[in-house]
């Protein structure tokens, strides 16, 4: 992992972000439906795109978890879309659902292994990043901690999406309303970005003192 000699700024500084990260999904899980399935799909794969070549050109960065699961799963969705008639009228209906899945179960998986999705966008932080490298006061086992909470608030969202989706596709028909299909699932985007910007706040202001004398500077 290499960083800049200075942290990200303006547009790179956007980039370098979970919440953007999760940009293909949220456009698969919130606007992909039989009518706009291809419309919702190319434009994943279009943000996965752009999001892995601003990534590489401006914080010099390879794409990461997030980018080769959106650029791989999306991808591969509108390829067989476009290419399977019968796959067609079933990515149709479910393709929200496939996104909100993958990100639960690599989100799980990142977080199971030790290597919480997050971690790659607070590595770019110089600071955070020089810390990494002398894992001082055991810092590598803290950043781990403190990005698997980052990665709790999106599991959290990604999976109050799924039981939205699941209630308005299969359950009753009461449950297909403005509230279940728009609301709830926004706002628990909303809380999730909400949430990461504050702790990631945070965690650049501990992430500098970490380890560090009280009289130093």
């Amino acid at each position: 992992m290499t960083t800049s000699a200075a942290a990200p700024t303006g547009i790179a500084r956007i980039f370098n972000s979970p919440i953007v990260g999760f940009a293909p999904f949220i456009i698969m899980s919130l606007f992909s439906s039989p009518s706009s399935f291809f419309y919702a799909a190319g434009l994943a794969v279009l943000s996965a795109v752009v999001i892995v070549v601003v990534n590489w050109q401006l914080n010099h960065i390879p794409a990461g978890q997030l980018d080769w699961a959106a650029l791989i799963l999306f991808g591969a969705v509108l390829i067989v879309g476009l290419a399977d008639d019968g796959a067609h009228k079933w990515l149709m209906e479910n393709a929200n659902l496939m996104s909100d899945i993958a990100v639960l179960v690599m989100t799980a998986g990142g977080m199971a292994i030790g290597r919480p999705f997050a971690l790659m966008y607070a590595r770019l932080s110089p600071k955070f990043e020089t810390a990494w490298q002398q894992d001082s006061d055991g810092f590598r086992a803290w950043g781990v901690r403190a990005c698997q909470r980052i990665s709790l608030f999106w599991f959290a969202a990604f999976a109050v999406q799924l039981a939205c989706q699941l209630l308005t596709q299969f359950g009753a028909a009461s449950y297909n309303t403005a509230v279940w299909n728009w609301i709830i699932p926004v706002a628990a985007l909303v809380l999730a970005m909400r949430q990461t910007h504050r702790y990631s706040a945070k965690l650049r202001s501990e992430a500098a003192s970490f380890g560090q004398p009280a009289a130093s500077s």
